[in-house]
C-alpha cells in the first residue's frame, strides 16, 4: 500500500469516526428528551381536551358548528301539519289582539267543519272572558263540537316558586306545556318533551298534537337525549330533551291566514287529516325565536317551532347525542393521531396530518347529523389537533436550536481540518446565527469530503473501500474501470452492495489466489482492537494475472480509527505491467552486455592472445582486418543500444517537419551502399501535403534501417522501392525489396530485442538484432503503427502509418 493512500486511509477513519463520536455522544439522550417531552405534551393536551369537553367549554364553538350542520340539512315539511296564523291583514281586518273569544270558536268551528285529525291553539285561554262570558260558552261549546283540540299550558314563576297556568277548566280540551327551551346564547335548538314539578309533569305540547286519537304512547319512546334530563334549582324538572331538525327557515310549513278561513277563501276539505296548529306570527304578537335556520336576523315564532318539533316526533328523528364511548373515542383519537404524526413523520407531513384531521373531525359532526341525526360536539378534538402541532413545532424549534448550539460547539474543538478558523466562532443563539454556523461547518464537511474524494480519485491505483465483511463502500474511477459488472451498482444507493469476493473473481484469471489472499487479510484483523494493542501487519501483496494477461498486484491495507479499531480494509490492484517490461528490460540489457557486447571483445582478446604464440601468429593484415570488424561490430551494437534508449526516453523534442523531406535525408546516405550492392533506390512520392509533428533525427533513422535491411536483404540487380502516400489514417511509407523474404512462423519474432532471423545462414549480414526494434519504437512513440507484409521467397514491405 502506498504511504499517500495509508494516510488518506487513516485520515478518513479518523475524521469518520470523529464525527460520528461528537454525534452519537448525545443523540441517545436527545431521543429520550423527545419521547419524554413528547409524552408530557401529548397527555397535557389530552387533559386539557377531556376538562374542555367535560366542563363544556367549548359550547358556543360546539353550538356554532351544530348550527351550520342543522342548516346544512334538508328535508320537506310535513303535508299533514297546517298553520293558521293569526297575521297581520288579520288583526288590520278583525281589530287588535285580543280578539273576542267568539272569534276563536267561530274559527275552530269552520275548521273542525273540515274533518280534521287534530286542532292545537296556541293562544293562552288561562282566564275567563269578564266581559263577554257567553263568548267563553261559545267557545266551549265550539271546542265540545269538534273533539279534537289540543290547548297549551303555561309555566311562569309565581311567589311560592314556579307554577302552571292550565286553560279554563270548562273548555275540555287536551292540554300541553309549550314552554321552548333557550340555550345561553339565546337561540332555540330544542324543547323538553315533559316538564314540571315532580309527580305533576305535564306533556309537551307537539306529543299531544301527535299522539291524539292514536293509542297511548311513551313519551319516553321517541327518540329523545337522555343525557339532558335536568332539575333545576327551584325544583322544576325537564326531562327527554328534542333536539329539532328544523326541516327549513320560517315559512317553511304550509302557513294559511285566519282572515282566509273566516272569509271561507280555502277550498273544502282543506284541513280534512290533517293537524292545524293556530297560532300568532304578526308582528310585535306573540313569541318568536333566533333558530339555527333563521335568516337575516328574523326569528321563527313559537307555532312553526311547535310544527317541527310535531313532524320531528312523527318521523322519529330527533338529533341525539353521540353515545359517551363514542364521542371520546371521536375526541382523543384525533389527537392521538396529530401527536404520534408529529413524533414519527417530518413536520410538513405532519403538519398535513394535523390539517386533514380537522377537517375531517369537523366533517365528521357536520355528516352525523344530516346523515345520522347524531350530534357530535368537535371543538374539544379541534382544539386539541389545532394546539398540539404548534406547541410541539416550538419544543422540537427549541430542542433542535440547542441541539446545534451543543454540537457545533464540541464540533468547534475537534482538531484537524473541521477546527473553527479564528474570528469565525459566533456567541449568538437564535435560529439564524445557528443555520449560519452549520452553513459554514457542512461547507468545510463539503470542502473535507471533496478533499478526500479527490485523493482518492487521485490514487494511480484501481482502489476500493470495504467493510471488514467484504462489501465494498467506495471505490475510485480506476476501480470502476477496472471492475465496471462488479462496482457498477455503486452508483445507485439503494442497490446491495457488491462484494470484494466478486470484484476478485471478475478481475483475475485465477481468482482462488486472490480470494485466499482476502481471507488471509481479513483474519489478519478483528474489529476492535484495543488503542494499545501490538497493530497487526498485512500480509504482503499477492501477484497474480488480470483476465487481460496483464500482471497485477493485489494488495490490502486496515483503515483504522482514532479509538484503534478496524473500521474497514482497503484493497488496491496496482497494474505492474511497466515494472515487469522494466525486469525485462534490465534483464535483456544484462544479456546484451554480458554476451553481446562482450563476444567482439572477447574475440579480440583471443586474437591478440593467439597473435603471441609465433607458430599460430596471424599475417598482420589480416590480424588488423579481424580486430577492426569486431570493433566496428561493437560500435555498430553500442550505436544501436543508444538510438534504442533514446527512442525509449520520455522525452523527446516533437517539431513540425515535412515527411518528404524526413524521406529524402533517409536515403540519402543509403545510395553508396545501394550502389555497391547493384541495387537500384526507387523514390515514390505521391502526396504534396506531407507535414507531420515529428522528432526528425529518430525517425530518419528508423526510415534509415528499414531501407538499409532492405539492401542487405536484397539480391544484386534487384529493386529497392520507398513510397509516401496518403492512407486514411494520415501519411504512409512503404520499403519494399525483392529479398528471399521473411515465412509467416517467423514474423512473430521479427520486433523482439535481440532477435535475428538468418544467424544460421553463412551468408548473413552482421546486426545486433535491434534495428526493427528501434523503428517499431520510434513509429509507435509517433502515434503510428508498423506493418509487413511478406511470404517466404517473395521479398517483404515494410510499411510506416504516422498521423498528421
Amino acid at each position: 500500500m502506498p504511504p499517500s493512500l495509508a494516510r488518506l486511509a487513516a485520515r478518513a477513519g479518523s475524521l469518520a469516526h470523529s464525527v460520528r463520536r461528537v454525534l452519537a455522544r448525545s443523540l441517545a439522550g436527545y431521543q429520550r428528551r423527545t419521547l419524554i417531552e413528547w409524552a408530557v405534551l401529548t397527555a397535557a393536551v389530552l387533559a386539557l381536551v377531556v376538562a374542555c369537553a367535560a366542563f363544556g367549554w367549548s359550547e358556543r364553538a360546539d353550538k356554532a358548528v351544530y348550527d351550520l350542520s342543522v342548516a346544512a340539512q334538508h328535508h320537506a315539511p310535513s303535508d299533514d301539519i297546517v298553520i293558521v296564523t293569526i297575521d297581520d291583514p288579520s288583526i288590520s281586518a278583525i281589530g287588535r289582539w285580543p280578539w273576542r273569544r267568539w272569534v276563536l270558536a267561530d274559527l275552530i268551528g269552520r275548521i273542525a267543519a273540515d274533518a280534521p285529525r287534530v286542532i292545537g291553539v296556541d293562544v293562552i285561554l288561562s282566564e275567563p272572558d269578564q266581559l263577554h262570558p257567553e263568548d267563553d260558552r261559545a267557545l266551549a261549546g265550539s271546542m265540545a263540537r269538534a273533539g279534537n283540540v289540543v290547548l297549551p299550558a303555561l309555566a311562569e314563576a309565581g311567589q311560592d316558586g314556579p307554577m302552571v297556568r292550565y286553560p279554563l277548566t270548562g273548555l275540555g280540551a287536551g292540554v300541553g306545556h309549550i314552554n321552548i327551551a333557550v340555550d345561553l346564547d339565546g337561540i332555540a335548538r330544542q324543547v323538553f318533551l315533559q316538564e314540571g314539578l315532580p309527580g305533576r309533569q305535564l306533556n309537551h305540547f307537539s306529543v299531544a298534537m301527535v299522539g291524539f286519537g292514536e293509542p297511548p304512547r311513551p313519551v319516553s319512546s321517541y327518540r329523545h337525549d337522555d343525557q339532558a334530563n335536568d332539575l333545576g334549582a327551584d325544583g322544576w324538572m325537564r326531562n327527554y330533551r328534542l333536539r329539532i331538525p328544523f326541516a327549513g327557515p320560517p315559512g317553511t310549513f304550509r302557513l294559511v291566514s285566519v282572515l282566509d278561513v273566516l272569509g271561507g277563501a280555502l277550498p273544502a276539505d282543506f284541513f280534512r287529516g290533517k293537524a292545524v296548529l293556530i297560532g300568532a306570527t304578526a308582528s310585535g304578537l306573540g313569541d318568536v325565536f333566533p333558530t339555527p335556520v333563521s335568516r337575516s336576523g328574523h326569528g321563527m315564532s313559537g307555532v312553526e317551532i311547535i310544527a317541527n318539533a310535531m313532524q320531528t316526533l312523527q318521523k322519529d328523528s330527533a338529533i341525539v347525542t353521540l353515545p359517551a364511548p363514542w364521542f371520546w373515542l371521536c375526541t382523543l383519537l384525533p389527537v392521538l393521531l396529530a401527536s404520534l404524526a408529529s413524533l414519527a413523520t417530518t413536520p410538513r407531513n405532519a403538519l398535513l396530518v394535523t390539517a386533514v384531521l380537522l377537517i375531517g373531525s369537523l366533517a365528521a359532526s357536520l355528516l352525523l347529523v344530516v346523515f345520522g341525526h347524531l350530534w357530535f360536539a368537535p371543538a374539544s378534538a379541534l382544539l386539541g389537533c389545532s394546539l398540539f402541532y404548534p406547541l410541539w413545532s416550538w419544543r422540537r424549534q427549541e430542542a433542535a436550536l440547542k441541539f446545534l448550539t451543543d454540537e457545533l460547539a464540541q464540533l468547534e474543538q475537534e482538531p484537524g481540518l473541521l477546527a473553527m478558523p479564528a474570528g469565525e466562532s459566533e456567541s449568538g443563539r437564535n435560529l439564524d446565527t445557528r443555520m449560519r454556523a452549520v452553513y459554514r461547518m457542512t461547507t468545510r464537511l463539503r470542502d473535507l469530503r471533496q478533499f478526500l474524494s479527490d485523493g482518492l480519485e487521485g490514487l494511480p491505483e484501481a482502489t476500493v473501500i470495504c467493510d471488514p465483511s467484504g462489501r465494498v463502500l467506495l471505490a475510485n474511477r480506476r476501480g470502476l474501470l477496472l471492475a465496471p459488472r462488479t462496482l457498477g451498482p455503486l452508483a445507485d444507493m439503494s442497490a446491495p452492495r457488491p462484494g470484494i469476493r466478486e470484484l476478485i473473481d471478475e478481475v483475475f484469471a485465477q481468482p482462488k489466489a486472490g480470494l485466499d489472499y482476502w481471507d488471509q487479510l481479513r483474519g489478519a484483523f478483528a474489529d476492535g482492537e484495543a488503542v494499545h494493542a501490538e497493530p497487526a501487519q498485512a500480509p504482503p501483496g499477492v501477484e497474480l494475472e488480470a483476465r487481460g494477461e496483464r500482471p497485477m498486484l493485489l494488495r490490502g491495507a486496515p483503515l483504522r480509527s482514532d479509538t484503534g479499531g478496524v473500521a474497514g480494509l482497503i484493497v488496491s490492484v496496482i497494474d505492474i505491467t511497466q515494472v515487469r517490461v522494466a525486469e525485462r528490460r534490465r534483464e535483456e540489457s544484462l544479456r546484451f552486455i554480458s554476451h553481446d557486447m562482450r563476444s567482439p571483445q572477447s574475440s579480440i582478446l583471443a586474437l591478440i592472445d593467439l597473435q603471441n604464440e609465433p607458430g599460430r601468429a596471424l599475417p598482420e593484415a589480416t590480424l588488423l582486418a579481424r580486430i577492426g570488424e569486431h570493433a566496428s561490430r561493437t560500435l555498430d551494437l553500442a550505436d544501436d543500444f543508444i538510438r534504442l534508449a533514446r527512442a525509449e526516453a520520455p522525452h523527446l523534442n516533437f517539431v513540425e517537419v515535412d515527411l518528404a523531406g524526413v524521406v529524402l535525408d533517409a536515403t540519402d546516405e543509403l545510395w553508396a551502399l545501394a550502389s555497391a550492392a547493384r541495387i537500384a533506390l526507387k523514390i515514390e512520392l505521391e502526396e504534396e501535403q506531407t507535414r507531420v509533428v515529428a522528432e526528425p533525427v529518430l525517425l530518419v533513422r528508423a526510415i534509415a534501417n528499414l531501407v538499409s535491411n532492405a539492401i542487405k536483404f536484397s539480391p544484386p540487380q534487384s529493386t529497392v522501392t520507398v513510397r509516401l502516400y496518403r492512407v486514411p489514417k494520415g501519411l504512409a511509407i512503404d520499403v519494399a525489396d525483392q529479398g528471399r523474404g521473411i515465412a509467416e512462423e517467423d514474423q512473430g519474432r521479427l520486433f523482439q530485442p535481440f532477435a535475428r532471423l538468418h544467424d544460421t545462414s553463412r551468408d548473413a549480414p552482421a546486426g545486433s538484432g535491434l534495428g526493427l526494434v528501434f523503428v517499431k519504437t520510434v513509429v509507435e512513440r509517433h502515434g503510428g503503427e508498423i506493418r509487413l507484409v511478406s511470404a517466404a521467397g517473395a521479398g517483404a514491405t515494410f510499411t510506416i502509418i504516422l498521423p498528421c
